[in-house]
């Protein structure tokens, strides 16, 4: 029996990730859900969060997503992006720039945009 569910993820860089994997963990609106082949159709919107890739059980990756949406069927899930950041993949000084480039635009941002900004700092810091 087949266990993986095929994951496209895509933003407008590219293709982030298209693979058959064991699980995803998205940052939903509605709150953070599991999903894993077989699941209930479902469809949702993204809010700033990780998203959680387990390819295999020594194999995950996560990614920094700023909104999207998500459609999940029983054996595909499909997320599209409006942004990605690799933070698996990323290197620490490629993060330490990232955080500094966030607390120039955070010190004179509006208080809306300020929200989201921290929001990615404090992500991006938890990662690390």
């Amino acid at each position: 029996m087949d266990t993986k569910i095929n994951f496209d993820f895509v933003a407008p860089e590219g293709s982030i990730v298209s693979s058959d994997v064991d699980m995803v963990l998205i940052p939903g609106k509605e709150g953070d859900a599991g999903i894993l082949f077989n699941h209930a159709p479902y469809m949702t919107t993204l809010r700033q969060g990780i998203v959680e890739v387990t390819f295999d059980k020594d194999n995950i990756k996560k990614f920094l997503v700023e909104g999207g949406f998500v459609d999940v069927t029983p054996d595909k899930i499909t997320i599209l992006a409006e942004s990605s950041l690799n933070l698996t993949d990323s290197d620490a000084s490629f993060l330490k720039s990232e955080i500094d480039s966030l607390d120039k635009k955070i010190d004179i941002a509006t208080d809306l945009e300020k929200e989201l900004l921290v929001g990615r700092k404090e992500l991006i810091e938890n990662f690390r």
